[in-house]
């Protein structure tokens, strides 16, 4: 596959779906269960995910930084509050959103100016941020990991090598 930006975001898309196959085998209470941890609950680490991805999908696609910012603190105790199903059903729309992005050349490597709400502003492309959304997702499958860890139970890989293996690259 020689589009980068969308071979890393399948990847993402892999891991997210190990997580969920994952929490699907577990006791239904084991996603909104409160643990000491980063996060309060897997369901708040999934939902912080989601509308960390939503508002670069909104940025992506023109909107300012802080219209994503509003619309993060806006959803959050509703993104929190989904189940598990309802959670990667979301997922998996705001997927496609991202392949139809990153499947168009044009789009990828289109300028973006982003405005910090704090001051100053950076120039980039969606291109050069893929990598951003995915780590943030790697990391945050790290914090989910621990927490079921500590919950007593097993997490499964998501290594970006075993997708790579998998995949036959």
């Amino acid at each position: 596959m020689s589009n980068f930006s969308l071979q890393f975001y399948d990847f993402n898309i892999w891991a997210n779906n190990q997580i969920f196959n994952r929490l699907k085998e577990l006791p239904k209470d084991v996603y909104h269960q409160e643990v000491q941890s980063v996060f309060s609950s897997i369901s708040s680490v999934m939902a912080h995910v989601y509308l960390s991805d939503l508002g670069w999908a909104e940025v992506f696609f023109g909107k300012s930084m802080k219209h994503a910012l509003e619309l993060a603190e806006q959803l959050k105790e509703q993104m929190e509050s989904k189940e598990l199903e309802e959670m990667e059903a979301m997922f998996i729309e705001l997927s496609e959103r991202y392949k139809s992005l990153l499947g168009q050349k044009e789009n990828i490597h289109k300028p973006l100016i982003i405005e910090n709400p704090a001051g100053g502003q950076m120039k980039t492309s969606a291109a050069e941020l893929v990598p951003h959304v995915v780590n943030h997702g790697t990391y945050h499958r790290g914090n989910i990991t621990a927490m079921l860890r500590q919950m007593g139970y097993a997490s499964t890989s998501t290594d970006y090598g075993l997708y790579l293996f998998l995949k036959g690259e």
